[in-house]
């Protein structure tokens, strides 16, 4: 009997260690695609990768400069290395160039913008201040149309050409400020104003913390989409309130903005210009990995890997900025050409971009999107990634997370794709802050999701935050939190496979 009873349990045991041995198998039989090519994004590439791009050899990837043209050659040989052939010159045209999309610049270097009247002068980082030099020539101002705070710039009735007055009335927080300020400066654009000058008492503070980012050379593209020279856009410039008293007469300013908005000025002002320009090329660089049933179809991943170079002999690294993003899409189009090698290519297929001249304006991005080498008609998607390998002092004890900006503004089916992926594979905290339609930052106008956005392109900005090493020279590879980056480089990955091979094409269904 017991020796029945133990050949029973010989089997049973037997019995059980098959069923574990075909569960696992077949566990590992029915892993998804995404799945196992996810794992190919990796902490050894994204380590190695940044540690090339943010290191002092690149010279902080200034536009149109040494390591700007070195970084993209570092790309373009990571593209050839995984297996990425360049844009098929059926598509590419006239404007690729192997894997680049080159573009010109027009650089403007001081002497800058002064602005005179009544025997006194006003000079750039002394009483004016002023983040792009767009003015193209000497004009002699007589009239300005005051505006109040510049809430009501958006409706305002103004004549094309028009300078126009504001009162600083921003936030206190600086980066809320600059958003405050950008959102007046693209109202005064639509407007067709050459000329907003916004009269603020804050100027010490701007010259303190932003002067050095200021003062060196100003970038804009050369040619618009028909190939004709670009507008520069409205020349916004914060004039020191008391200095522009001693143009106008301190009782006028005072008297313009108690009136009701629109109200005009006489004044007797030269608005002078002294930059000299010159033309320089920059790049974006495409890795394409074609789809199979759904090709014509497409999916654009956009970093930029420029930052702004060396100041006084300090290199500005930019390792998170965005350094973090660059090398995020640099391994999720490993892990795509390594997925269409296997016979597991997209569907639809997907554009691998990192991009120019970010810094310098948004400039690389905007030139693809008023030049597109496919197109925008066809692009389902664009998932942008700037700065996504630290943590900002919101989120200093809580778990790992990152900002989703941008991702419900066009397309709710985008915004459910992002959340499904994140819930199924990586399970971060989507902080959604930023998406805020009044955000005082204004972060979703700030970086190149935007140019795919204002053309009609659902998009979803990537974003772990500000840091105090934001644009300064402690941006570097030591403070990279590569197991975050890793995570939210996932959640890309996983968002962009969905959208590349679900069956039906995420629809268009906001404003």
């Amino acid at each position: 009997m017991m020796d029945m009873m133990a050949e029973l349990l010989r089997v049973l045991r037997r019995s059980v260690l098959v069923h574990v041995v075909l569960l696992g198998t077949v566990q590992a039989q029915v892993e998804s695609p995404a799945a196992r090519f996810a794992k190919l994004i990796t902490l050894e590439d994204l380590e190695r990768d940044l540690g090339v791009l943010a290191s002092d050899e690149y010279e902080g990837r200034d536009t149109g400069k040494r390591g700007q043209k070195m970084a993209a050659a570092y790309i373009r040989d990571h593209f050839i290395a995984v297996g990425i052939p360049p844009v098929p010159s059926a598509d590419a045209g006239s404007i690729v160039e192997g894997y680049y999309q080159p573009f010109d610049l027009v650089v403007e270097r001081p002497g800058p913008i002064s602005l005179a009247g009544r025997g006194h002068e006003l000079t750039f980082l002394k009483e004016l201040f002023y983040f792009n030099a767009t003015l193209a020539s000497d004009r002699r101002v007589r009239e300005l149309q005051v505006h109040g705070d510049g809430s009501q710039l958006a409706k305002a009735k103004v004549a094309k050409g028009s300078v126009l007055l504001i009162e600083d009335k921003g936030p206190e927080n600086l980066m809320a400020f600059l958003g405050w300020m950008r959102g007046r400066s693209e109202a005064a654009n639509n407007l067709g104003a050459d000329v907003l000058l916004i009269a603020t008492s804050r100027m010490d503070m701007l010259v303190e913390r932003m002067g050095h980012y200021v003062g060196g050379e100003r970038m804009r593209l050369a040619i618009d989409a028909g190939g004709e020279p670009a507008r520069g856009g409205t020349q916004t410039i914060l004039v020191e309130r008391q200095a522009l008293g001693s143009l106008i007469g301190a009782s006028d300013v005072n008297k313009a903005f108690a009136r009701k908005p629109g109200k005009r000025l006489a004044v007797e002002l030269d608005l002078k210009h002294r930059s000299q320009r010159e033309t320089v090329v920059s790049e974006n660089v495409l890795g394409y990995i074609e789809g199979s049933d759904k090709k014509d179809e497409l999916i654009v991943l956009t970093a930029h890997y420029d930052h702004i170079g060396v100041e006084d002999g300090e290199v500005y690294n930019g390792a998170d900025d965005d350094g973090s993003g660059t090398v995020a899409i640099m391994a999720i189009a490993k892990a795509f050409a390594a997925a269409k090698a296997a016979g597991h290519g997209p569907r639809r297929s997907v554009l691998v971009m990192p991009v120019s001249a970010e810094e310098k304006g948004l400039l690389g991005s905007q030139y693809y999107s008023e030049r597109p080498v496919f197109p925008l008609a066809n692009t389902v998607a664009n998932l942008n990634i700037d700065m996504i390998g630290r943590v900002d002092s919101a989120h200093a004890a809580s778990p790992p997370y990152v900002y989703i900006i941008g991702s419900d503004r066009l397309s709710t089916a985008l915004h459910a794709v992002n959340e499904a992926a994140n819930e199924a594979h990586v399970g971060l905290v989507l902080d959604y802050t930023f998406n805020a339609e009044d955000d005082p930052n204004r972060f979703y106008y700030r970086s190149d999701h935007y140019n795919f956005a204002r053309k009609g392109v659902p998009a979803i900005f990537y974003f772990s935050g500000v840091h105090e090493d934001y644009h300064g020279p402690g941006d570097t590879l030591d403070k990279i939190k590569f197991d975050l980056l890793q995570q939210r480089a996932l959640l890309v990955f996983h968002t962009a496979w969905e959208l590349a091979n679900r069956e039906e094409r995420i629809a268009v269904d906001r404003p």
